[in-house]
């Protein structure tokens, strides 16, 4: 295998279906079946929602990892390797049983074309088959109803905080969105929600569905957190875990971690761990590019992929207990609007360093110069990740906390000009 096979298909991937997006599980079911991938043997968890679903999946690959099982974790986008995507018992896996898997695809589906993503789901599922992995962890890319992991039938599904996102394909309120995120479930089946504030639509789809729902702040809720990060899981019956909080999760976001916990304490009897993992787990789980701190020599880096209103205030709340300096090398895809990124951002960050992507989806320097000037925010400099990354360290007092955020992309070119973010593999049992 030459080193540029897998760039070849994934180039060849980009253009093989007309659309970029194509919601619809018609195509992909019958490609599925085609290659037997539906037939079960396994146990599935699928996780939609707006936020949280990267960390939700996190959660529970390390606690199944602590558990002794080898669960299959498909996430979205990757950072630096498409690897990244397609994990089993915590590792990617290999290009050359990922390129096996596309000829396994491109055989199967005769005249269907399929997305790239769909490619992806597909590809996931018949290296999660071919290496035994269980249960499956499927991250849905987009809404839920009609994404391509929904034409696998999920034993228990998750469904996080829903926000305003993709807003022209899932709907313009949170209780649209939240039923097409909803789409997820399935009759007799349990659905946990950790939205903290769910939409009513979350517990009326579960009823028109004939759902099981389990729902923060009703079935089970988070308790105390003390000062060493051990916070309380409590849920109906007097049920009580202590448990740790994974050092890259934000306090704010430890529903991710509680709706994981109720996933795997009883939600499903076939899922179910013993109490006894689950802190283990929950403390090795890794999670790369979320509120990930990066100790260089020159500086401490936080880096996160968060884009939406809800994730950065996430971020701004991080950011609001730093005690020094806040410096951050920030760029924005054009699909996400500037004024509602940065202004949250406004009063916690110190400089900003605005990179260029080298990207036409991306907003220029000088649109995104123009939007923090008119907040009075201090831009410091501008240029490609390799100057941001070189200046603001030479420039760093020892208390600064530079921050690299705005979207994937920001933390790929980073990682790529030396401030490592990708992590995958490093969610131990130990």
């Amino acid at each position: 295998m030459s080193a540029s096979e897998l760039g070849g298909w994934l180039r060849w991937l980009e253009g093989i279906h007309p659309r970029e997006i194509d919601l619809g599980l018609v195509r992909i079911a019958q490609v599925a079946d085609n290659l037997g991938l539906r037939r079960g043997g396994h146990r599935l968890i699928t996780i939609a929602g707006t936020n949280g679903k990267g960390s939700t999946v996190a959660c529970l690959e390390g606690i199944y990892r602590a558990a002794g099982r080898r669960p299959g974790a498909y996430t979205s986008p990757h950072l630096l390797a498409y690897n990244e995507r397609i994990r089993v018992d915590g590792e990617p896996v290999s290009e050359a049983m990922i390129i096996e898997a596309f000829r396994a695809i491109d055989a199967a589906r005769g005249s269907i074309t399929l997305t790239y993503f769909e490619f992806a789901t597909l590809a996931a599922a018949w290296c999660f088959r071919e290496t035994a992995a269980d249960p499956w962890l499927l991250e849905v890319g987009l809404g839920g109803r009609l994404d391509a992991t929904n034409c696998f039938d999920a034993d228990l599904a998750v469904v996080t905080a829903i926000d305003l996102d993709h807003m022209e394909w899932l709907g313009d309120t949170r209780e649209a969105i939240a039923i097409e995120k909803m789409g997820i479930a399935r009759p007799g089946r349990p659905v946990v929600c950790s939205d903290p504030h769910p939409p009513a639509t979350i517990a009326d789809t579960a009823r028109q569905r004939g759902a099981l729902l389990w729902q923060l702040g009703r079935d089970y809720r988070i308790g105390e957190l003390d000062d060493a990060g051990q916070w309380q899981w409590l849920a109906e019956g007097g049920r009580r875990l202590t448990l740790p909080r994974p050092e890259w999760m934000p306090p704010a976001a430890l529903g991710n971690a509680a709706g994981a916990v109720m996933a795997v304490d009883g939600a499903h009897p076939d899922l179910q761990v013993d109490p006894a993992v689950i802190a283990s787990g929950l403390r090795h789980a890794r999670l790369a590019g979320r509120q990930q701190r990066v100790r260089r020599p020159a500086a401490e880096w936080l880096l996160d992929v968060g884009h939406n209103p809800a994730a950065i205030e996430l971020l701004a709340e991080t950011l609001r207990q730093h005690p020094g300096r806040v410096r951050m090398a920030f760029a924005l895809m054009q699909r996400k609007a500037l004024e509602v990124v940065i202004e949250p951002l406004a009063g916690v960050v110190d400089d900003w360093y605005l990179l260029d992507l080298d990207d036409p989806g991306a907003h220029s320097v000088e649109t995104t110069r123009a939007a923090l000037a008119g907040i009075g925010a201090r831009v410091v400099g501008a240029g490609p990740a390799a100057s941001a990354v070189s200046e603001l360290e030479q420039t760093a007092r020892p208390d600064d906390l530079l921050v690299g955020c705005g979207s994937f992309r920001v933390v790929e070119v980073l990682a790529r000009a030396g401030v490592e973010a990708c992590n995958p593999g490093d969610s131990s049992r130990n």
